[in-house]
């Protein structure tokens, strides 16, 4: 029973650092889109620059998957050996906090890279010249889910 538990914990780590990345990336891409479309409406020719805005912030649902992932085959599921099935409820506990790093750094650095996308967004509809600087702009928001990344990473190697 015990390891029934420790099994599921894993799926519910996995599940969770996933959905909160996907989470993080589908509220910024909607402000960030959001933004862009009414630059479109304006500015048809600006619509590539304005689907790269809008894309950034959707690293942090890759990062989510690639968690999900690396929780499931660090534990062994993936692998579908006898190990996999042998999980006791501590390491289940420990695979689902190494994957809270990746999810909530994910959700809300998501959230807010697409507040700052969107605000390029305005900067490139002024100047097109501006496209470096508000790409730059956003991007130092996804650094803190790069950092949650590695610190999950290193959370499931110690385990």
């Amino acid at each position: 029973m015990e390891s029934l538990l420790g099994v599921a914990l894993v799926f519910i780590g996995a599940a969770v650092t996933a959905v909160l990345g996907f989470a993080g990336s589908a509220v910024g891409m909607g402000y960030a889109g959001q933004a862009a479309a009414g630059v479109v409406g304006e500015k048809p020719n600006l619509f590539g620059k304005m689907l790269l805005m809008q894309a950034l912030p959707g690293s942090q649902g890759i990062y989510g998957l690639v968690g999900a992932f690396l929780i499931l085959s660090f534990s062994g599921i993936l692998g579908g050996g006898e190990e996999a099935l042998n999980i006791s409820t501590t390491t289940g506990i420990q695979y689902l906090v190494a994957g809270l790093p990746i999810g909530i750094a994910g959700l809300v650095s998501g959230i807010y890279q697409g507040i700052v996308a969107a605000s390029g967004v305005s900067l490139i509809a002024k100047d097109e010249a501006n496209m470096g600087r508000a790409i730059v702009l956003s991007v130092m928001v996804e650094t803190w889910a790069i950092f949650g990344v590695l610190i999950s990473f290193i959370l499931l190697i110690s385990i």
